[in-house]
């Protein structure tokens, strides 16, 4: 129930004794508390979920700027034997030598859990407080972890990129 006069009127209509306003503000209370801390746990899973799927695509992320980085250690070698000389070779990798070398390193920060309450106390103000400041660190890491993938993915980008345009001058 909503309110105080709905209770009311359904002890009415099933008649009922009406309930005390104070033991039904007190319960209202208790099932707001109960469902606040539900959804907070609730995003606390999904924050989890969310970070979990961040480390497996920095993970792949890794593995293809390393791929990248050793194709590219191929194509100098390659070029070195086969183009001619070394003036040569460094002017056209020199473009990419800095951004194909340079993967900007994942911090991780520890991350505190969130409070959770049990079913029958409601959480106190600390614990709301601290599960508040326990998603917003979430939130915070997943958002560097962001903006690294962000990095390694443009990295990445431009290797494919100067390393197809090699391949292609090579292949001439």
């Amino acid at each position: 129930m909503d309110s105080y006069e709905q209770e009311c009127q359904r002890a009415e209509l099933l008649g009922l004794k009406a309930p005390d306003q104070a033991e039904f503000e007190r319960q209202r209370s208790a099932r707001l508390e109960q469902q606040q801390a539900e959804l907070d746990a609730a995003e606390a899973a999904v924050l989890v979920e969310q970070e979990e799927q961040l480390q497996a695509t920095g993970g792949k992320l890794d593995e293809l700027n390393s791929i990248l980085s050793s194709t590219q250690q191929k194509l100098n070698r390659f070029k070195q034997s086969a183009c001619g000389s070394l003036t040569n070779i460094f002017q056209r990798a020199g473009s990419l030598s800095g951004a194909a070398a340079e993967v900007p390193s994942v911090s991780e920060q520890p991350v505190a859990a969130a409070a959770v309450a049990t079913p029958m106390l409601p959480p106190t103000a600390e614990q709301v407080a601290a599960a508040k400041a326990a998603k917003q660190l979430k939130m915070d890491a997943q958002l560097d972890k962001l903006d690294t993938l962000i990095n390694k993915a443009d990295n990445a980008q431009l290797a494919m990129s100067e390393q197809t345009k090699q391949m292609r001058r090579i292949a001439k």
